[in-house]
């Protein structure tokens, strides 16, 4: 296999075919792996924005495919949420920018993310994109969108990161121009962040249920009544001193520390690491 330029995702079809991501958006198909002339099954490089860790990242193929001929994406999008990409690229490059300003570590280049649908016609696609997420507000380039895999439940699970500045500083969504672009609760796009109050930078509240307890919320005689109890729920134990306290504790780092700390602790054990981890091994929660 060749005629690959920064491969992200590789899918094997049960019929032979490798379908192949890259992270400019586009997708590649090989007929076997003896294949060395792929055929490009779509393209993707006006939707997608590819910078740094940005770019078309996940791909699945329909468990019954190619009977069912549908093959999945996720990619970060050049655009806002709701917006028309390309917002920083070009339509049709391989690659983006990101201009200062904003600059990618300052203010950052606000974009989104996207979960979609292609049809696939023998090897190539045919229709538009059926897209089926459009969200996911991201300001800085790094821990953007993830994979895709289905599930041994027949679920499409998708996993992305949380946007948030991988600097020395602490990310909680008190920067950008305007501060707070996507909106971090408890405070608008615009309004300022303080900690501890801010949720910008982490997975909030009603994020983890709606993951989390989906099908336990879609099973309610009232859903959205028992959405908002299990957020009332988490929302009571939010505080870190009950917790502590809960698992005798007898003291709490500052947030400002906490990096530090755990950069200490990360050296202090990477001379141990080699002979105590086993095998990787990852699991599916039913």
């Amino acid at each position: 296999m060749s005629g690959l330029t920064q491969p992200t995702a590789v899918r094997f079809a049960s019929d032979g075919r490798v379908f192949v991501a890259e992270k400019s958006g586009l997708i590649k198909v090989f007929d076997s792996l003896t294949d060395a002339t792929p055929t490009v099954f779509a393209d993707l490089r006006t939707e997608v924005y590819n910078y740094w860790d940005r770019g078309l990242l996940g791909l699945a193929l329909d468990p019954q495919f190619p009977s069912n001929p549908w093959v999945y994406v996720s990619y970060t999008r050049d655009a806002e949420v709701g917006g028309t990409a390309p917002r920083w690229g070009s339509p049709g490059a391989t690659s983006d920018p990101c201009p200062t300003p904003p600059g990618p570590n300052q203010d950052g280049c606000v974009a989104s993310a996207r979960l979609a649908r292609l049809q696939a016609s023998g090897s190539v696609m045919v229709g538009q994109e059926q897209v089926l997420v459009d969200d996911w507000c991201q300001q800085y380039p790094s821990h953007s969108v993830g994979d895709l895999v289905f599930g041994p439940d027949g679920s499409l699970y998708a996993s992305g990161g949380d946007a948030a500045f991988f600097g020395p500083s602490t990310d909680y969504g008190q920067s950008g121009d305007p501060p707070n672009p996507c909106g971090d609760a408890p405070v608008p796009v615009g309004g300022a962040q303080t900690i501890p109050s801010a949720e910008g930078g982490a997975l909030p509240i009603e994020g983890g249920v709606a993951v989390a307890f989906r099908r336990e919320i879609a099973g309610a005689p009232d859903p959205d009544a028992r959405r908002r109890e299990l957020e009332a729920q988490f929302a009571a134990a939010h505080s870190p001193f009950a917790r502590a306290e809960a698992f005798g504790v007898q003291d709490l780092l500052d947030p400002r520390e906490t990096r530090a700390r755990l950069c200490d602790w990360m050296d202090e054990i990477q001379t141990v690491l080699a002979g105590q981890l086993g095998p990787r091994r990852y699991s599916l929660r039913p």
